[in-house]
């Protein structure tokens, strides 16, 4: 009786085949993953943003920023004491509900500090945050940026995963076209709805 079956080239054929096909699909794939994150935070920004300037028609006021504590308590800074990770979570939630809940940023892997706030977009009430009397920046450098940015910024990981921004507060701006996993962070500002103007 005559067998029929594979002989082993054609087998190895066959995996080198499957090979090739995956590693065609997975970089594919995960590329749509970061796509998808970068989607999401842009939609949670947008929600974010409704928020805060509903807050403010109420309120003749942008929000503020609180710490969140590792006791789950909120601490507002006193001035001179500027807060590592600041968001707005505890006005928009309470007593009037502009926003349900806080949206956690998905790119936010990277630990900074022992704060779980690296959780959350951050965002920054910038004359508050330039009220601060040791702030680094002398004044001309402030009033320049809060004419580029505005009264408000919202800030995600980006990719990389860390949250980076120097002392003149200018992040580099996530641009896919550069590698879908490179440096950048997505930041949102009053004036400037997808990035922060450079200096």
């Amino acid at each position: 009786m005559k067998r029929f079956g594979f002989t082993l080239i054609e087998l190895l054929i066959v995996v080198a085949i499957i090979a090739i096909l995956a590693a065609i699909a997975v970089p594919n794939f995960l590329e749509a993953q970061v796509r998808a994150k970068v989607s999401r935070c842009k939609a949670d920004m947008r929600s974010t943003v409704t928020a805060i300037e509903s807050y403010a028609v109420d309120n003749n006021n942008y929000p503020l920023y609180g710490v969140v504590l590792p006791g789950g308590g909120i601490q507002m800074p006193a001035l001179g004491v500027a807060a590592t990770h600041e968001f707005a979570h505890p006005h928009m939630t309470t007593p009037i509900a502009y926003i349900s809940s806080q949206f956690e940023d998905p790119f936010a892997t990277k630990i900074i500090g022992p704060e779980p706030v690296i959780r959350w977009y951050n965002y920054m009430n910038m004359p508050y945050h330039f009220s601060f009397p040791s702030h680094p920046l002398p004044q001309s450098e402030r009033d320049k940026l809060l004419d580029q940015t505005g009264r408000w910024r919202l800030i995600a990981c980006g990719p990389d995963g860390d949250r980076g921004a120097d002392a003149k507060f200018t992040n580099t701006i996530y641009d896919p076209t550069n590698g879908t996993v490179s440096d950048g962070d997505i930041v949102r500002t009053q004036r400037n709805p997808e990035s922060q103007p450079r200096q």
